[in-house]
């Protein structure tokens, strides 16, 4: 059952105390039987979830073979961080990331991780990503003048999309001049939707059954291969731009000297559109559907914004000072984060929480209930920018985990804030916008408004 405040409710009663701003979410299942379990894991995997996952900490569903949940902090220390090189990402991960990442970072491990992480990681330091900010900004402002000739309501959840994917091609895709615009947008939309069918395809054989395996791309995924390929190629030969293709080109392993080899370079700028388009995208919907909703926090992101700014365009030297737009994109990586779970296997016999766990066995980290659990945050289904203010109690690391945690933490994290706080703010202050429906969460390759977020926007 979907629960939240209704948006005539948001700002509370006319001359009462102010409400809390409860956005949308499924209320946590008392009971949970097999079958339901599962035709919800496939639907709507956070409709499935119990009330245990966010008040225990650790839970098994009730059929053969399922995974084990884990929602303790510190058993989820131990597996991501602690004793990482015995809960790899598995055989399936493998399979099912393959086309997009090929040998990149995400599909790998051991030596050859190590080595692709060492080089590329200098590339996406906080400074190299906040100096990035005004090819962000230009793509928000291309928005802006596209609503304003448009026809209302706008559907917001699939105009962050093309912004998203506007900066994809300005950073990753060298500006778009090796691609033909609709055709790539298509492929990306594609090929992440392909992506997410085989997962579920796959996902109730144990892990060892996709040893060894892996999928081919399909067309879609092909014909982005060849693409970046090609943009490389191109790239090798021409001047630099400042782009994120330019500082993995100049990526070296630290240890050895030795580049990145275009092959990887390639696997792995698939990998970041793949990863980078729809986290970005999703976030950023979220995030303006809750500032429209809450009126005091968009007024406040107007009023730091022009303060920040002085009525500039925002620049890389605005980024860290936007204290509390950070703070509410902070806020929506919690209620709604894309990776909504992450998924570890077990190598070798282990007890987890008073559990004993087969070698083997799944391991899933629910970031959503992580992020609500009553345990540990107060008021977790409500909407508070200003738990994340600055002199307020810092959660457990492991207990907030928007970009995974661990050595294999997500090395676009500073891309992904820069990005969403620019053109975050950029939109805030140019435009008001009316959401005209509450959306329904429903977790795929991230959690979605099921039916897009309309909107009115209207400019002064």
């Amino acid at each position: 059952m979907l629960t939240g405040d209704t948006i005539q409710a948001f700002a509370g009663e006319p001359g009462g105390a102010p409400q809390p701003f409860r956005p949308p979410h499924p209320e946590p299942l008392d009971r949970v039987t097999p079958w339901h379990a599962l035709t919800k894991a496939v639907r709507n995997p956070i409709e499935a979830w119990p009330r245990a996952l966010f008040e225990g900490t650790s839970w098994r569903p009730p059929f053969p073979g399922a995974p084990v949940f884990l929602t303790d902090p510190t058993a989820v220390r131990a597996v991501m961080v602690d004793h990482a090189e015995d809960f790899p990402h598995g055989h399936l991960w493998r399979r099912v990331m393959h086309p997009a990442w090929g040998d990149g970072l995400v599909a790998v491990d051991g030596a050859d991780w190590r080595r692709q992480r060492r080089a590329a990681a200098p590339a996406f330091r906080a400074a190299e990503m906040a100096a990035l900010a005004p090819r962000m900004r230009t793509a928000a402002e291309a928005a802006l003048t596209r609503w304003r000739s448009a026809d209302q309501p706008i559907d917001i959840a699939a105009e962050t999309g093309r912004i998203a994917f506007d900066v994809i091609l300005d950073t990753v895709l060298s500006g778009g001049e090796d691609f033909a615009r609709a055709d790539t947008e298509t492929r990306v939309h594609a090929f992440l939707n392909q992506l997410e069918l085989r997962r579920l395809s796959y996902l109730f054989l144990p892990d060892r059954a996709h040893r060894g395996k892996l999928n081919r791309p399909a067309p879609e995924g092909a014909a982005l291969r060849a693409d970046v390929d090609r943009m490389i190629a191109h790239r090798r030969r021409t001047m630099p731009r400042g782009d994120l293709v330019d500082l993995l080109l100049g990526a070296i392993d630290p240890d050895t000297g030795r580049p990145m080899e275009d092959p990887l370079l390639r696997d792995n700028l698939l990998g970041f559109i793949m990863a980078g388009h729809e986290t970005s995208a999703v976030t950023l919907g979220w995030a303006l559907w809750l500032a429209a909703a809450h009126a005091p926090s968009a007024a406040r992101m107007r009023a730091e914004t022009e303060a920040v700014t002085g009525g500039a365009p925002i620049g890389p030297e605005h980024v860290e000072r936007l204290v509390f737009t950070r703070q509410l994109i902070q806020e929506t990586l919690r209620l709604y984060p894309p990776g909504y779970q992450l998924t570890r296997v077990c190598t070798r016999d282990a007890v987890i929480d008073s559990r004993r766990i087969r070698a083997g066995t799944r391991i899933l980290i629910p970031v959503y209930a992580l992020h609500r659990h009553r345990q540990y945050w107060r008021a977790p289904d409500a909407f508070d920018p200003d738990r994340f203010a600055p002199g307020m109690p810092t959660p457990d690391r492991h207990l907030y985990l928007p970009f995974g945690a661990g050595p294999r933490i997500c090395l676009g994290a500073a891309f992904a804030m820069t990005e969403l706080v620019v053109v975050l703010a950029t939109l805030v202050r140019a435009a008001r916008f009316t959401p005209l429906s509450v959306p329904r969460p429903v977790a795929s390759t991230s959690i979605r408004p099921q039916h897009g977020l309309p909107m009115r926007v209207d400019f002064d």
